[in-house]
Formats: structure tokens, sequence, C-alpha cells
């Protein structure tokens, strides 16, 4: 769903817990924002160099923030930031790094704007290159929130309750297990399949250009509301991706015949799994809003991402490599 930042979408825009600025009928120029850049990047120092020369020009107030390294239960360390008050985050790095904004901001209605300065940049708005000439725009409030379906996940074990949350994907994998595991899917209250694979991924839209795709599955547009189950080199070749409503429960279980797996969130591992193990992936209510320039079109990003270009001489739209 895309929202222009000034409408006046009052009713549904205090229900997903937008700040007050959004609600608004009046547009308002953004004071206060929080920027998670990731340092490793190549470019992230003459971006941030680049972009803090426009807040401070703008007079709005910053917090920077760098992003968590790869690590062993990174998911834990990403509640940090929930208490904290902005109009606007700006994730500077890659999809992974916006990915970590909205873990880290779960839940607090505020937009996420993407500054790519990363790989692909999927979810990414504005290109490191273009931050003085774009920056001015977002900060009077020129841009539209596309709010995405996230993911809630229960791993239920003999001993204890695992909650997990994800925008791109979650899934079950056969980790450091050397064999195929076995898994058994439903839907709702109906048999889906059972799979022998590596793993087997349930994808937002959002997440389905992601680990999704590479497993062969459909890309999905932003706008609809459904899951995606794709299994991970599926012993048998007629396995494919299910595309299945967002409004069902996707439960997964390890056969007592399988070896053990792994449950991870958007690429971080949260929990073991065993047959003794039930994990229920189902929709979040708390969808994630990105902020996007108002002229980006989701499928000319696919196109310069994915290099449709079939004719060889169409130049990108946007200004992405």
């Amino acid at each position: 769903m895309r929202i222009p930042a000034r409408a006046g979408w009052s009713n549904l825009l205090d229900f997903m817990n937008l700040p007050a600025w959004l609600i608004s009928k009046q547009p308002m120029k953004i004071n206060k924002v929080v920027i998670i850049i990731n340092q490793t990047k190549g470019h992230a120092k003459q971006t941030a160099v680049a972009l803090k020369a426009v807040l401070d020009r703008e007079r709005v107030q910053q917090r920077w923030v760098e992003t968590f390294p790869p690590q062993r239960n990174l998911f834990r360390k990403l509640s940090d930031l929930k208490g904290l008050k902005a109009d606007l985050v700006i994730a500077c790095g890659g999809d992974g790094t916006l990915l970590q904004a909205a873990h880290r901001f779960r839940g607090s209605g505020i937009p996420i704007l993407g500054i790519n300065i990363g790989y692909l940049g999927f979810i990414t708005s504005i290109p490191g290159n273009r931050v003085r000439q774009e920056m001015r725009r977002i900060l009077n409030g020129e841009f539209t929130i596309s709010l995405r379906t996230a993911l809630a996940l229960e791993i239920e074990g003999k001993k204890k309750l695992v909650i997990g949350w994800a925008l791109n994907d979650a899934l079950v994998v056969r980790g450091d297990n050397p064999h195929l595991i076995n898994i058994s899917a439903r839907v709702g209250n109906r048999r889906l399949t059972k799979y022998r694979c590596d793993g087997l991924i349930v994808a937002t839209p959002t997440g389905s250009t992601a680990y999704s795709l590479a497993a062969g599955g459909p890309i999905i547009s932003p706008e609809c509301n459904v899951l995606t189950i794709t299994p991970i080199c599926p012993q048998s070749l007629t396995n494919r991706s299910v595309v299945v409503n967002s409004t069902e429960i996707v439960e997964m279980s390890l056969d007592l015949t399988s070896g053990p797996g792994i449950v991870q969130v958007d690429g971080m591992t949260i929990a073991r799994a065993t047959p003794e193990s039930s994990i229920r992936v189902q929709t979040s209510p708390d969808s994630v809003p990105i902020a996007f320039l108002p002229e980006i079109n989701y499928y000319d990003v696919l196109s310069e991402k994915l290099q449709w270009r079939g004719d060889g001489l169409s130049k990108p739209k946007y200004g992405y490599s």
C-alpha cells in the first residue's frame, strides 16, 4: 500500500501507529531524524559527509547510530532503539541495513528511508551519489509511504517458546546438518505437503526478491497481501513455490525421521529446530512503513536491478549502476 506523505489518511495512519505529522493533512517539515549507517561500505564516509551537510543546513536534529556487525544472537540485540522518537529513520547502506533498521524500530511506526551505498538495494530509494539533491525533497515531505507486510513467528519446543519477527522471510534450514531435512507444512488447518530439502522459506512480498528469489520463488508486488512458501533445493523436482493469503498461518515441523535444523529470520538464527519443534508463521501487526521518492516505480526498480533491459541500450532511470 502506497500513501502520499502529505495525504489526509487520518484513520488509517492512526491505526498503523504512524507519527502525528504524517497523519496531518498539512505538509510538515521533518525536524528530527535517526541515521543508521553501515560504516563498512566503501562510500559510507563521503555519503555521511554529504548527508550531514544537508541536515545541518536544514537544522534537522540528528542521532547517528552504527549498524551491528554479523554475530551470534544478533536478533536479541535489535530492540535497542524502539524507544527513540523521530520523524524519520534514514538507513545508509544496502537492503541489509534497512532490514536492521526495521528490526531496531519495529512497532514504532516511524518511516524508514533507504540510501543505497550497498549492492542491489531493492528497498532503498536514494542512490548514495544523489543525497544532496534528493534529501531536501525528503525533508520537505515530498515522499510516499509503502506499508510493507512483516512476519511474526512462534517456535514452540519441549521447554520454551521463542518469538521472532521478520520483514523479508522466515525459514527452517538444515544449518550444519550435512543431510537433507524432512519438513511437513500446513496452511491453516490444511496439510500442504512434505518436503525433503535443504530448507523451507516463508517470504513476504518484500522478501520475494531476497532468498526466495534465489531459491526459484516468484517476484511478488509489495501491494499484494500474500505470503510465499518456497523450498530450498528440494529433492522432488515437482516441489515448487506456493502463494497463500497473508491471513493464513503457515506451520512447519520436522518429521521424526529428520535430522535437526535451525530457524532464521532475515538471515539471523533465533532457534534450533528438532522433530519436537513446531514453527508457526503469520502476518505481524507491526508492518513497516518505508519511504520512497514519489517517482519511484517498483517495476522500474525490478527492471534495473535484475537488468531486464532487453535491448541492451536503455539507461537506468534512477541512476543506479
